[in-house]
């Protein structure tokens, strides 16, 4: 009698090469994202990469827009159906806070090494103060500028927070970032 087929391990595809990605970025830094590393570590073949990658350059590429969409952009459509700017900076502050802090340093440390990472973050804190600055200014009834800086403020804190607290994010964020809301509140709320 043969012997039994084993089971094929399942095919990864793009977006979960994306997904491991940001993973090993999060776990051992920019390192893990060497391609012998990162194949190596997935138990994948170098082929099965570039099924979906025309080279290293393609993958980073693409993490770094995998990382805008999924920790940016989803989180502003997501926030966009709420009208309330109150409701909309409330439920920010959670979808926020709810980020993995690991992945996010990982990819501040990835940009450290890599131009193009460097761009990509660039652009989402960009992204993400000028979303912010639009809902102050609608909040609090805001000149551009001082919406702006107070998102500058806030922002800054909240990488500050991922930096200096990174062992202790999940209890620390939540509390600075509430505590800023009801600051704001209190100095700015008609």
């Amino acid at each position: 009698m043969p012997p039994a087929p084993q089971a094929r391990a399942p095919r990864f595809d793009k977006t979960d090469w994306l997904a491991f990605g940001l993973s090993r970025l999060a776990t051992d830094g920019p390192e893990a994202l060497k391609l012998t590393a990162l194949v190596q570590a997935a138990g994948k073949t170098i082929g099965s990469f570039y099924h979906h990658f025309d080279d290293q350059s393609d993958f980073f590429r693409a993490l770094m827009n995998h990382w805008r969409d999924t920790s940016t952009r989803a989180i502003m459509t997501a926030l966009d159906a709420i009208p309330d700017p109150a409701d909309k900076a409330n439920r920010l502050m959670d979808l926020a806070t709810q980020l993995d802090v690991s992945v996010e340093m990982g990819v501040r440390s990835f940009a450290t090494q890599n131009p193009m990472a460097a761009a990509a973050v660039a652009e989402v804190d960009a992204l993400r103060i000028d979303y912010v600055s639009r809902i102050y200014a609608q909040r609090f009834d805001l000149e551009a500028d001082a919406a702006r800086d107070l998102a500058r403020l806030e922002y800054a804190a909240y990488i500050g927070t991922q930096t200096l607290f990174r062992d202790q994010y999940d209890e620390v964020a939540p509390t600075l970032a509430a505590l800023f809301q009801t600051l704001l509140r209190a100095e700015l709320a008609p």
